[in-house]
C-alpha cells in the first residue's frame, strides 16, 4: 500500500509538470482520451480504487493467514468490491461521454448565439442607413437596437454557461479548472439514428437489469431451500413454507421483468417521439431560413417594415437554439437506452 501511495504521488507530480510544460497548448481530446484521463485522475474514482485495493489486500492477508472463516469473509468482500469497482468504472466512462457531449452542445449554443447576434448587428446597420435616408422612423431603429441587445445578452450568457461547463468537465477529468481543451469528435453534434426494435431492446436489457438479477438470485435461493426441505428428515411445515417462498420469488421475478419491459418500452417510444420532433424541427428551420431570405428581399425593396425582419430573425435564432438542445437530449436518451442494453461500445460510435 505504501508503494501504491508513492506511485500515486509520483504520477500526480509528473502529470502536473507535464501540464505546466504544455500550458500554452490546448489539450486535444477524443471521448476515449477523456475517459482515460478520468480513470487516472478523477478524485471520486480514486477513492473507489483505494477501496478496491483495500479489499484486495484483505484477501491476500487472509490467504496468508489461512483461517477458513477469515478467508471466506475476505473472498465475499472482495467479490463485492470487484463488482462495485467494475460498475463505478463503467459509470465514470458513461458520465465522461455524457459530459463530453453536453460540452459540445454548449459550444454549439455559443455558435448559434453568435450567428444570431451578427444577424441583429447587420440588421441594425442596415436600418440606421435607411433611417439616415429618411426611410425609417426612430421607432424602427429602437426595435432593431432592442433586438441586438437581447441577442448580445443571449450570447454573453451562452459564453458564461460554456465556461462553467468546461470547468466542470475539467473537474470530472481531474484536470486544473482552467485547462484549455479542444474536443475533436465533432460528429457527436450530428444526428445518429437508433436502429433497434423494441423487442430487441428488452431482450438485451433483461439479463443486465439489477432488479431482475436480484429477483433471479432470490428465486434460485428459494428453489435451493425447497430442494433441501424435500428431505425425509425435514418437517412438512418447512417444505410448505419453502414452496410458498418459491412461489413468491417467482411472482417477484415476473414483476421485475414486467417493470423493466414497461421502462424500456417507455424509453423506446420516447426516443421515437424525439426523432420525429427533430425531423420536424429541421424542416421548420429550413422553412424559416427561406422565409427570412424572402422577407429580406421585400424589406430591401421597401415593401415591409423592419418589424417583420426582426421577428423572423429572432424566431430563427429561437428555432436553432431549440434544435441544438433537443438534439442533445435525443443523443443522451439514445446513449442511455444503448447502455441499458449493454451496448456501451455503440454509444461511442458516431457514424
Amino acid at each position: 500500500m505504501q508503494r501504491s501511495a508513492s506511485f500515486v504521488l509520483l504520477a500526480a507530480l509528473l502529470f502536473s509538470l507535464s501540464l505546466g510544460a504544455a500550458a500554452q497548448e490546448p489539450l486535444e481530446l477524443t471521448v476515449q482520451g477523456a475517459a482515460e484521463l478520468a480513470l487516472q485522475y478523477n478524485l471520486g474514482y480514486r477513492v473507489a480504487t483505494l477501496d478496491w485495493e483495500s479489499a484486495q489486500a484483505d484477501l491476500e492477508r487472509a490467504q496468508i493467514v489461512g483461517d477458513a472463516d477469515m478467508l471466506r469473509e475476505a473472498e465475499k468482500k472482495w467479490a463485492q468490491a470487484e463488482k462495485a469497482y467494475a460498475e463505478r468504472t463503467q459509470e465514470l466512462k458513461d458520465l465522461v461521454r455524457t459530459s463530453y457531449q453536453e460540452l459540445l452542445e454548449s459550444e454549439a449554443t455559443v455558435e448559434n448565439a453568435l450567428l444570431a447576434k451578427e444577424r441583429a448587428e447587420k440588421q441594425l446597420a442596415l436600418d440606421e442607413n435607411k433611417h439616415k435616408a429618411g426611410l425609417l422612423s426612430s421607432l424602427d431603429i429602437e426595435r432593431s437596437r432592442n433586438s441586438l441587445l437581447d441577442a448580445e445578452r443571449r450570447y454573453q450568457r451562452a459564453l458564461v454557461d460554456l465556461e462553467t461547463r468546461r470547468m466542470k468537465f475539467n473537474e470530472l477529468l481531474g484536470l486544473p479548472l482552467d485547462t484549455e481543451l479542444v474536443l475533436t469528435e465533432r460528429l457527436l453534434l450530428a444526428f445518429v439514428p437508433f436502429d433497434y426494435d423494441l423487442q430487441t431492446c428488452f431482450e438485451l436489457a433483461l439479463p443486465l437489469d439489477g432488479a431482475v438479477a436480484d429477483a433471479r438470485e432470490a428465486l434460485a435461493k428459494a428453489q435451493e431451500a425447497v430442494a433441501a426441505a424435500r428431505s425425509p428428515f425435514t418437517p412438512r411445515v418447512e417444505l410448505e413454507q419453502a414452496l410458498i417462498n418459491e412461489e413468491k420469488a417467482q411472482i417477484q421475478l415476473q414483476q421485475a421483468e414486467q417493470a423493466l419491459y414497461f421502462r424500456i418500452r417507455g424509453d423506446y417510444h420516447a426516443l421515437q417521439d424525439q426523432v420525429h420532433a427533430l425531423q420536424m424541427a429541421e424542416r421548420n428551420i429550413e422553412l424559416e431560413r427561406k422565409a427570412l431570405q424572402a422577407e429580406q428581399s421585400k424589406y430591401e425593396a421597401g415593401v415591409i417594415s423592419n418589424a417583420e425582419i426582426v421577428a423572423k430573425q429572432e424566431n430563427l435564432a429561437k428555432l436553432e437554439q431549440e434544435y441544438s438542445a433537443n438534439l442533445l437530449q435525443y443523443s443522451l436518451a439514445r446513449v442511455k437506452l444503448l447502455q441499458a442494453m449493454g451496448k456501451h461500445e455503440e454509444s461511442d460510435q458516431h457514424e
